[in-house]
Parts: C-alpha cells; sequence; structure tokens
C-alpha cells in the first residue's frame, strides 16, 4: 500500500494483517515510513500466507498494489516488482489505466462523505481496504468491519466500517 502520511496506510496494514490472522491465515505487516510529516510518501507492505511466514523482510513482488493518492505514481513508481498477472487498485476520481489490471475506487469522495476527514485530509484507508477485500477476496468485508470497530470504538468505528462496505460496493474494473 502507498499513499501520503495522513491518509491511514499504517493503519490499513496493521487492519488488513489483523483480520487475515482472525480468519486463520498467517499476516504480517511491515510499513516504511520515518520523521515524515502528513503528506510524505508512506508504505506499508503486507505479506499473506496459508502457511507460516518464517522471513520479515520487503515484499518485492507484490500481486497487488494499492495507490492511495495516484499522484505518487509518477515519484514513487508502485508498480515497481508488480507481478505481470499482478493488480492494481488506485483511490480516484478520474481513473487511468495505469497497469493491464486496474481497479478503482473514489475512496477520498467516500472518506469525505463520511466525515473521515482530519486536518484537511481525508482518510482512504478503510474504503480502500473494502475495495481490495472486495476484488482480491483475501479477507472478507464482515472481518474487516470487526476489526475496525476493535481498532476505533463508538461513532469512529461505525464510520469506518460504513467506509469498508461502500468501499466494497463502489470498486471497479478499467478492463
Amino acid at each position: 500500500m502507498k499513499g501520503r502520511g495522513g491518509q491511514g496506510v499504517v493503519t490499513a496494514g496493521e487492519l488488513l494483517t489483523k483480520s487475515v490472522i482472525a480468519k486463520g491465515k498467517y499476516a504480517q505487516s511491515i510499513p516504511f515510513f520515518g520523521g515524515e510529516r502528513r503528506g510524505a510518501p508512506v508504505s506499508s507492505e503486507v505479506r499473506i500466507s496459508d502457511e507460516p511466514i518464517p522471513l520479515h523482510r520487503r515484499v518485492y513482488n507484490p500481486d497487488v498494489v494499492v495507490v492511495f493518492d495516484t499522484t505518487l505514481i509518477p515519484l514513487i513508481n508502485p508498480l515497481e516488482g508488480l507481478k505481470d498477472n499482478g493488480i492494481l487498485l488506485i483511490n480516484s476520481d478520474n481513473p487511468k489505466k495505469y497497469w493491464k489490471n486496474t481497479y478503482y475506487v473514489n475512496a477520498t469522495e467516500i472518506a469525505r462523505s463520511l466525515g473521515l476527514v482530519v486536518a484537511g485530509w481525508s482518510v482512504v484507508n478503510t474504503a480502500m481496504l473494502g475495495a481490495l477485500a472486495e476484488m482480491t477476496k483475501v479477507v472478507e468485508p464482515e472481518l474487516l468491519e470487526t476489526s475496525v470497530m476493535e481498532e476505533f470504538p463508538g461513532k469512529l468505528g461505525e464510520l469506518n466500517a460504513k467506509a469498508v462496505f461502500l468501499g466494497t460496493k463502489e470498486v471497479k474494473s478499467l478492463d
């Protein structure tokens, strides 16, 4: 997952990992960030397996790349190493086909419509996770919603769980 500080990239990796483990699989979340400020590029790589994962290192040839902010594409080349039959999921209201298997969801609009905005930044992570769950079937959206409600109790959890749900309904393919 690639995005900007403030969009919830690191939290998305942790929520996905937690949900996959709840499903009975193995998973690791490997975030990459430093002392960056809001808006700086951030990455979270997630490894998922049916078997125990003995390594804890970067993912160099991902099956799926999730881009929270398409303005990063020319800056960091998130498609580098993506498997030939891999999938790209982007957050966009005006999608372009960056990869042969490109999917998109307007997670920014979902976040804004639910009031998931912090310091002017739309927190798109849960909508992106819903879209990811729908297109890959790696985890059931209900498990993501449960993880979200555990991470963010109360109204914030309810709004983020709704963002997961809307992400599942609004993801589309550019094929």
